[in-house]
């Protein structure tokens, strides 16, 4: 089994070799390569807005959780189409599969985020995203907003 990287609090993971360095370090120790611009830094903390950097944030979640949203916003569009059915088995199909995708929405979109926020240059707020996967009818349109937009982010899906 591979070692676990550890980090302390005032460290961060080079980009390149992965070495856990100084969060203050400008380059790498290890390998020299530069971890962060200092001007855009300071004169983003002076500014008072500060860009998400990847390299603070940690995770072991997988990078699989996309196909819990896909299979959440197809799971909705289904429910809404069978719905219009008039079989008492089609519309109990159709109450379970609401029920399921309900929760699994949201659990995936919130694993998701923690990829997305460790991986790339977006930083989405975890509390907005999770409650409209979860509110119906907003659920289907805003998996499909955060799907394009972590593609944009990812590249992937």
């Amino acid at each position: 089994m591979a070692s676990e990287r550890e980090k302390a609090a005032d460290e961060v993971f080079c980009r390149s070799c992965g070495e856990a360095i100084k969060r203050e370090a400008e380059i790498c120790p290890s390998c020299g390569v530069r971890n962060k611009d200092r001007r855009r830094s300071a004169s983003s903390v002076a500014a008072g807005t500060t860009s998400h950097d990847p390299s603070e944030y940690e995770t072991t979640v997988s990078g699989t959780w996309w196909y819990g949203v896909v299979g959440g916003v197809a799971a909705w569009v289904l429910v809404f189409v069978l719905s219009g059915g008039s079989s008492g088995t089609v519309e109990t199909f159709a109450g379970l599969l609401a029920l399921l995708a309900w929760v699994g929405l949201p659990v995936s979109t919130y694993f998701d985020i923690q990829y997305v926020r460790a991986n790339g240059e977006w930083d989405p707020d975890t509390v907005v995203w999770v409650v409209l996967s979860a509110i119906w009818i907003v659920n289907i349109i805003a998996g499909a907003v955060f799907l394009y937009r972590r593609h944009e982010v990812l590249g992937e899906p």
